[in-house]
C-alpha cells in the first residue's frame, strides 16, 4: 500500500476515529495476528478488578525481564482486555507481558489505583509459571493516566515497600503521560482529592534512584500537553538518570498508543525506538 494512496488515506482516517473508543481497541486487537503469546488470566486481590492479564511468548526463548503495562483511561474507566495488542507487541519481542485491571474512580480515589499497580507488581512471582524471567526486576510500561501511574510508582518508592515487594523496576516506558499532574483541573480534582503537595507528581518526586525512563508523547496531543514529558526529561536529565524523550509531530494522544499495535506501526516510530531503547539500556538480556 503506498503512503499516498487514497486507501492508505481511509485506513489512517477511520483507525483514528475508531480509536477514540473501545470498538477501536476490539478493531485493532481483531486485526493483530495470532500465534505469538498464550493468554492467561489471574488474581491479584480479592476485588473484581484485581485482575491481571499474563501473555507468555510462543518462543521458548524469553527475556529475563517482565513488562508490566499500565493502560490509561483517566483512572474512571478501561479494561485489560481491550489491550490485546499491547501483549502481542511486547510478546513477540520476548518479554512476558502482564496487563491488570485496577479500582476505577468514582468507587475509589487516589492513591488506590496506584496502590493496585503496586500490588499486581509484588504478586508477580507467585503468578507467572515460568522459570527464568524473573518477576524481580520489572520494566513499567504505561499510556496517559497509566503512565502517569507507572511513573510514581517507579519514583516513589512507598508504593512497593508497602506491598512487600523486594525486586527492582529495572525501566520506564511512559507513553503520553501528565506528569506534573495538576490537581486543579477537571478530570484530576475528585480523584486525587486526598492528594497533598506533590504526593502525585512524579516529575517532583523522582529521584536518583529513578529506573532508565523512555519518554514517548504527540506534538499534537490535546489530552496530555507534551510540555509533560519534556519537563519529566529535564528532571531526569538533571538527576543523572539515563532518560530518551520522543516527540512525535503531528501525533495525536490515541495515535501514539494505536501505532504499537502491528497493523498500525507505520502511524509513529514508538515501537521501533521502544526496541533500541530496551537494547541500550541492557533491558533485553535472553534467559539462558
Amino acid at each position: 500500500m503506498r503512503r499516498n494512496s487514497s486507501l492508505f488515506s481511509l485506513f489512517v482516517v477511520l483507525f483514528s476515529s475508531l480509536l477514540t473508543g473501545c470498538s477501536g481497541s476490539a478493531v485493532l486487537n481483531a486485526l493483530t495476528p495470532d500465534g505469538s503469546y498464550n493468554l492467561e488470566s489471574v488474581p491479584y486481590g480479592d476485588h473484581s478488578r484485581q485482575q491481571m492479564d499474563i501473555y507468555y511468548p510462543d518462543d521458548p526463548q524469553q527475556r529475563q525481564k517482565v513488562v508490566v503495562f499500565v493502560y490509561g483511561g483517566a483512572w474512571e474507566r478501561g479494561d485489560k482486555a481491550d489491550f490485546e495488542f499491547i501483549g502481542q507487541a511486547f510478546a513477540r519481542l520476548g518479554y512476558i507481558t502482564v496487563i491488570p485491571d485496577y479500582r476505577l474512580y468514582p468507587e475509589v480515589e487516589f492513591p488506590a489505583f496506584i496502590d493496585d499497580v503496586a500490588k499486581a507488581v509484588s504478586q508477580l512471582e507467585g503468578a507467572i509459571s515460568a522459570s527464568c524471567p524473573s518477576a524481580q526486576s520489572v520494566i513499567l510500561a504505561g499510556h496517559s493516566a497509566g503512565a502517569h501511574s507507572a511513573a510514581l510508582v517507579a519514583a516513589d518508592p512507598q508504593y512497593l515497600q508497602a506491598q512487600g515487594y523486594s525486586g527492582r523496576i529495572g525501566g520506564a516506558i511512559l507513553m503520553s503521560g501528565p506528569y506534573d499532574l495538576p490537581l486543579d483541573h477537571s478530570r484530576v480534582a475528585d480523584k486525587f482529592s486526598q492528594a497533598n503537595g506533590n504526593q502525585a507528581n512524579p516529575v517532583a518526586l523522582a529521584g536518583a534512584s529513578m529506573p532508565s525512563t523512555l519518554l514517548l508523547h504527540g506534538r499534537a496531543d490535546s489530552v496530555a500537553d507534551p510540555e509533560h514529558s519534556e519537563r519529566f526529561a529535564q528532571r531526569l536529565a538533571e538527576l543523572g538518570v539515563p532518560s530518551q524523550l520522543h516527540i512525535y509531530p503531528r501525533t495525536r494522544h490515541v495515535d501514539l498508543i494505536a501505532s504499537l499495535g502491528s497493523p498500525l506501526r507505520f502511524l509513529t516510530p514508538a515501537y521501533g525506538d521502544i526496541q533500541r531503547f530496551l537494547s541500550e539500556q541492557h533491558l533485553d538480556d535472553w534467559c539462558d
